[in-house]
């Protein structure tokens, strides 16, 4: 006799479930294989080496709970010698992002410290990114100076959350923290910079769906005994409403998530949590290594600037280098390696030695070796593919140049007529992401990076501008903003823009891309609804770049109110979006003419287009 349909139903709703379960342990199986491996490695090293080998050292904090260290230091070594501290959430026994600083480093003399922040897996207490990060930094700094091995100089290392930490915990002026190398660490920056990043979950104020749901629901744990992922398919999650709960209505753990979510007003919350502020001061000389297509990566060119602003010592002054290359987060060499970053050619080989480059760094400032030839800013330079420096940023010969965005799709240096184009923004239907600054999607299957934008470039949703043919390269490099004329008939919506490299095939390439909500057109502290109707001026800030559009390409501008699941939908509702279940269609124009709605470039004057 055939099943009735709701028995069908709950059958089929059990074998997801059952699905995605299984795939989620095989996601976990993964993991510690992945970590075995790497901790076996480590293991044979230091039979090799012969590193003495200290685990599960407590460390106890100034409040009384104990974090989880392994020491690793030069056989025999009885003082004088220079420590590194890595401190991660990921798990310090079998996270490659930690091992490989210890593989490196320690046989070359160096004592190795690798922690588990407070709450995960070996330590004490409870976790939150990153309260009590910059105590309990400053803690262990302490009592590794206080070890009888130690020299009294230590560096600290890691990307993305390893670099965040360092971030947060520099602002404590330690003095006994030497230097940084904070890679991928943009995230730290909290009202201390203009984008509010905070942990990079905010894009122009919209939440980046895909990472914040992607991590919290795989790694955010708050107790050593809850460090396992949610047993759920991503894809099955992350298109339900309301976003602002995705991670609690699939993980039985509190985590994080709805604060982050929900919070993104509330300054005084991310400074508890100690996120960079505009008053924080630093004493400590820093490495900042990024990527351009890093989802942080604004937040590194702010906390460089802010930690050089506000320095209280001429080390720390002089001494913020930023070094940008063409890869996605915390993705360094393989760009050269596969001569590719997404869909964009890069030179293949080994175009810049990371590796001499943070001996040198670490030598100059704990070992008192020469100091590496640095310049403020040394950026690789997409397009052109070459490497350049800069005492500066954007660099001193940028000058800012005006494409005016017209009715008819042209992108020109010449104002247009007077005039307006439309569409509709459907969240039931948005514009789907292709490529762009994504990471940390906890098993989310979206390719990141530089991607060829032509599958969404002629949906009704969107608006498309190309320029004409350019007579010469275009090189630009810094700070990219679209001033855009606007109006609509919801109370909020969103802008997304992404500036195209289009080659003479088609191919639209992106060279970077913003985004903006539109209630904080006026800034983040002043949100204000749109009235229906009224034509208001929004500013696109994108992240910086640095990349040569060929003699013979166009470029090209799309304009949408959605590039999901990278970033939250928009439901062009009143608020909290976050908590709002109706999709909306928003009726969205774009206004021409009389220099309204115009691309800023910040060009280099040699190669300005005609």
């Amino acid at each position: 006799m055939p099943s009735a349909p709701g028995s069908a139903v709950k059958l089929a709703v059990a074998l997801l479930a059952t699905l995605a379960i299984l795939a989620g342990l095989a996601v976990m199986q993964r993991d510690r294989l992945r970590g075995f491996w790497h901790g076996a490695a480590l293991r044979i090293q230091t039979l090799r080496d012969g590193l003495e080998v200290q685990r599960d050292v407590m460390i106890t904090m100034p409040d009384g709970v104990r974090l989880a260290s392994d020491i690793y230091l030069p056989r025999g070594a009885a003082k004088g010698v220079a420590a590194l501290l890595i401190r991660l959430p990921y798990g310090k026994n079998g996270f490659e992002g930690a091992l490989w600083w210890v593989r490196t480093f320690a046989a070359e003399g160096y004592g190795v410290v690798v922690q588990d922040l407070r709450g995960r897996y070996g330590s004490g207490g409870v976790f939150a990114p990153y309260a009590h990060g910059a105590e309990d930094g400053a803690a262990t700094l302490d009592w590794i100076a206080a070890q009888p091995w130690s020299n009294g100089k230590v560096a600290t290392a890691g990307c993305s959350a390893l670099g965040e930490v360092q971030l947060i915990q520099a602002k404590t002026r330690n003095p006994h923290l030497s230097a940084l190398i904070a890679e991928g660490a943009g995230g730290a920056i909290g009202d201390g910079g203009a984008s509010r990043g905070y942990f990079g979950i905010y894009e122009g104020g919209i939440p980046n769906l895909a990472a914040a749901y992607g991590w919290f629901s795989a790694a955010g744990g708050k107790t050593a005994d809850r460090m396992q992922p949610a047993s759920i398919d991503p894809a099955q999650v992350i298109g339900a409403l309301p976003s602002g709960t995705l991670v609690s209505r699939h993980r039985e753990d509190p985590t994080d998530y709805e604060d982050f979510m929900a919070r993104f007003e509330d300054p005084a919350y991310w400074r508890a949590l100690g996120y960079l502020a505009a008053d924080d001061q630093f004493a400590a000389p820093a490495l900042h290594v990024n990527s351009w297509h890093d989802i942080a990566l604004r937040g590194t060119f702010e906390a460089a600037a802010l930690m050089r602003r506000n320095a209280v010592t001429e080390a720390a002054r002089a001494h913020q280098h930023v070094l940008i290359g063409p890869g996605l987060h915390c993705n360094f060499a393989a760009p050269f390696l596969a001569g590719k970053v997404g869909d964009l050619a890069v030179r293949k080989g080994a175009d810049l030695d990371y590796t001499a480059l943070y001996r040198g760094w670490l030598d100059h400032w704990l070992r008192d070796g020469p100091m590496p030839d640095l310049a403020q800013y040394t950026y690789y330079m997409t397009g052109a593919n070459r490497w350049q420096r800069s005492a500066t940023w954007p660099p001193p010969d940028a000058e800012a140049q005006a494409w005016y965005l017209g009715g008819d799709g042209t992108l020109s240096r010449s104002r247009p007529a007077e005039g307006s184009a439309t569409y509709r923004h459907n969240p039931a239907d948005p514009v789907p992401s292709i490529g762009g600054p994504i990471c940390c999607t906890g098993g989310l299957a979206l390719r990141a990076g530089p991607l060829d934008q032509r599958p969404n470039d002629g949906r009704a949703d969107l608006l498309a501008f190309r320029s004409p043919v350019l007579k010469a390269p275009l090189a630009i490099a810094g700070d990219i903003r679209a001033e855009i004329a606007f109006s609509s008939d919801a109370p909020d919506t969103d802008l997304v823009a992404i500036l195209t490299d289009i080659a003479p095939d088609g191919a639209m390439v992106t060279i970077q891309q913003g985004a903006l909500r539109l209630r904080y057109r006026k800034g983040f502290d002043a949100p204000a609804p749109l009235i229906a109707g009224e034509t208001v001026s929004a500013t696109v800030q994108f992240p910086p770049i640095a990349h040569e559009v060929a003699r013979g390409h166009r470029i090209g501008l799309h304009l949408s109110s959605a590039s999901f699941p990278r970033l939250e939908r928009n439901l062009n509702g009143p608020g909290p979006n976050q908590l709002d279940t109706v999709p909306r269609v928003a009726t969205n124009t774009v206004h021409f003419g009389a220099g309204r709605s115009v691309l800023v470039l910040p060009v280099q004057p040699e190669n300005r287009a005609d």
